[in-house]
């Protein structure tokens, strides 16, 4: 199934939906995605990135953050 059939299924499954719960939460989903990133964690991202690009030696390997969470440490 193509994008545009998808959407077009779910704009007539909506249409037809009366569980007030289910609608409130696509409302609340919706209105995470329009808002995107906060200020506060837009320029956290930022300085990581700028942390990242002045010494890309300084980085954790996912697996070894893993082992040491693991192993208690």
């Amino acid at each position: 199934m193509d994008i545009q059939s998808i959407k077009v299924d779910l704009i007539h499954w909506i249409t037809k939906l009366d569980d007030r719960k289910v609608l409130e939460q696509m409302q609340a989903y919706k209105d995470r995605q329009e808002e995107g990133l906060s200020k506060a964690h837009k320029a956290l991202l930022d300085e990581r990135i700028a942390s990242y690009e002045k010494d890309p030696s300084k980085v954790l390997d996912w697996d070894d953050v893993m082992k040491d969470i693991e192993n208690g440490q």
